[in-house]
């Protein structure tokens, strides 16, 4: 419950003395701001850009009667309009009663009055007001929210942006390698991904080249050294090839050739570069112009290279792998016990594993590590690494690469903490609307609801006493009518907070909404529920809300006949389905962005920790699949 943070004012009007004392004395008991005045003239005055919750005004005054107070009290309050209870000692005729309401009455009270009644209805317009402000500040907390999920996505967007400036530097600097560059998949061998050189000294096409075979462009007598070398990628993940390569017009360029596996996005690649060594001095300038290159890739990529002997206890790096360490390069002799005292104590176990592994089932290392400068500052690096072995077994040396992934990892924290903040945005707002639909049902219960009663009780009374059959009969008539409208309130009160969910359980609330919706529908609905499934009402409201979205979208869009629905428990994990026999939903609907129904159902699948899929069926109808872990403790 929200607390507001200021009492509600009542603006109390009578030339009275008497009467203003009496009913200030009468109103102190219900905690609000009481504002006096003896005339029409002062009560604007002392009134002028406040906002009111109540004004009870005498009619007859001298110089400004009630009913003109009360049309300037409203004349510039557009949006806030004060309701005004008018005190009378005189009866009034209808023309009276008529003249009041037009100027914005809301009640009359008669003098003398009951304390009890003026305190019942001072109460209820009190009420009134504080409801009115708790939606005001529910509105304003909204509107900050969706502000900033603005921001959020305004920050994932930028990061978008970014990659895709990083995407396009990289093809403009694989397009400045003075060699080759290509990427097939692995196993298949396929052409994928190359370089403008490739084209260029091949001389072929963007269309002749994409797609092409990495057989296609060596010479027949050298397969079995292509085999050979695929044959390394396999067992070693990388590899390295002196071959002639076909051109289009057929002559035949020396290339030396290396490649490594990597993996992407569950997909295997063969990445590599070629070098013409046409002659070995341009090849001696090239590799040196390739090693240049490379540093300077690595430097932008933050990727450095490094070896150790077992040997001669030596070990060599990269310039850039200094610097990932926080070391000038060359600045500091390199050694595998320096490496270890900079891993991270709680990251140590990590690597050593990893270490073990290598050495007993010569698996190649690939680990994350937290790595502690001299400076105190914690960076993160990825260590990838291959150890060559005597015929012996024993280790002779390590080859490997470090990454810093620092700012990496900085932006996986923060797309984390931006998801984190989403969902729980998500489930707020989620909240606040069911408590919204909580109030809206409430009121519609109790004020809505009782005041149809009462007046159907009325129509029955006036009904008994009236002589006239044709008026008996417009009563009847109308008595119906009001039925049906209470019927019609229940109905919308229950939908907007099913109360069975929470005395009898979701079970009961779905058998009780479905045979509702095959009446208004004409669609038959049949359910499969295991009993006793240890569901929560945290979490079966959100389930009930999703059963409750499907239905209306099938009803609206699937022209289904027939709906099943099945809630069964998975080990520790609850599967819920909801599947018809319509035209089927189309792909485009499933991915579309103004599909607010679907996003809706994912939304509230995401705060059970659940998976959501929608798809359709082979031969007819949609298919709603859930599946969301069972709550422990």
């Amino acid at each position: 419950m929200l607390h507001l943070n200021y009492q509600p004012t009542i603006l109390l009007v009578d030339d009275n003395k008497g009467n203003l004392d009496l009913l200030t004395f009468v109103l102190d008991e219900v905690g609000a701001n009481l504002i006096c005045a003896i005339s029409g003239s002062e009560a604007l005055s002392k009134t002028n850009g406040m906002e009111l919750a109540l004004a009870i005004v005498d009619v007859c005054m001298p110089e400004m009667t009630g009913y003109e107070l009360a049309v300037k009290l409203n004349e510039e309050r557009w949006e806030n309009k004060v309701p005004v209870i008018f005190l009378t000692a005189n009866h009034f005729d209808q023309e009276e009663v008529l003249k009041g309401y037009s100027s914005g009455a809301v009640d009359y009270i008669i003098k003398p009055f009951s304390k009890q009644i003026l305190l019942s209805k001072v109460n209820v317009f009190l009420d009134l007001f504080n409801q009115k402000q708790i939606i005001r500040r529910n509105s304003e907390l909204l509107s900050e929210s969706i502000k900033d999920l603005a921001k959020a996505n305004e920050s994932l967007k930028e990061r978008e942006q970014k990659q895709h400036r990083e995407r396009l530097f990289n093809k403009a600097l694989l397009d400045s390698i003075p060699g080759i560059y290509y990427l097939y998949t692995y196993p298949e061998l396929k052409l994928v991904d190359w370089n403008k050189q490739h084209e260029t000294i091949l001389g072929y096409n963007e269309i002749e080249i994409q797609g092409s075979s990495a057989l296609d462009w060596h010479l027949s007598e050298n397969d079995e050294l292509v085999k050979k070398s695929i044959s390394n990628i396999t067992t070693y993940n990388k590899t390295s090839i002196e071959a002639s390569l076909l051109t289009n017009d057929g002559r035949s360029i020396p290339y030396l050739l290396t490649a490594v596996k990597i993996d992407s996005e569950d997909q295997q690649y063969i990445m590599g570069v070629g070098i013409d060594v046409s002659e070995r001095k341009q090849a001696e300038q090239a590799l040196l112009y390739s090693e240049s290159i490379l540093t300077k890739a690595q430097q932008i990529a933050h990727v450095g290279s490094w070896e150790y002997d077992y040997r001669s206890n030596k070990m060599k790096c990269s310039d850039e792998t200094f610097r990932i360490f926080g070391f000038d390069p060359g600045g500091v002799e390199p050694t595998l016990d320096l490496f270890y005292n900079m891993v991270h104590r709680e990251d140590f176990p990590l690597l050593q594993k990893g270490i073990d592994n290598v050495k007993e089932f010569h698996i190649p290392l690939s680990v994350d590590l937290r790595i502690m400068l001299s400076s105190r500052e914690e960076r993160f690096i990825h260590e990838q690494a291959e150890m060559t072995f005597n015929p012996g077994g024993e280790p002779v040396k390590w080859v490997g690469t470090v990454h810093d992934i620092t700012q990496r990892k900085k932006i996986e924290d923060e797309l984390q903490t931006s998801l984190k903040q989403l969902h729980q945005l998500s489930k707020y707002i989620e909240q606040a609307r069911e408590n919204e639909r909580l109030n809206i049902a409430r009121e519609l219960h109790d004020d809505l609801g009782q005041a149809l009663t009462a007046v159907k009780i009325d129509l029955e009374i006036i009904k008994q006493h009236a002589s006239d059959t044709i008026v008996k009969g417009k009563l009847e008539d109308v008595k119906v009518l009001v039925g049906d409208t209470i019927r019609t309130v229940q109905r919308i009160t229950s939908q907007l907070r099913p109360e069975i969910i929470d005395d009898l359980g979701l079970e009961a609330a779905i058998d009780w909404y479905t045979k509702e919706f095959s009446q208004r529908y004409g669609i038959e609905v049949f359910l499969d529920i295991e009993s006793g499934i240890p569901i929560s009402n945290d979490d079966a409201l959100p389930l009930f809300r999703i059963m409750q979205e499907s239905l209306t979208n099938i009803a609206r869009h699937a022209q289904a006949t027939h709906i099943e629905i099945l809630l069964c428990q998975q080990g520790d994990f609850i599967q819920f389905e909801v599947t018809d026999n319509g035209v089927g939903i189309t792909e485009a609907k499933i991915n579309s962005k103004k599909s607010f129904g679907i996003m809706s159902m994912k939304e509230r699948t995401a705060s059970l920790g659940g998976t959501f899929k929608i798809s359709r069926r082979d031969k007819f109808g949609s298919k709603i699949e859930i599946l969301f872990p069972i709550k422990k403790g």
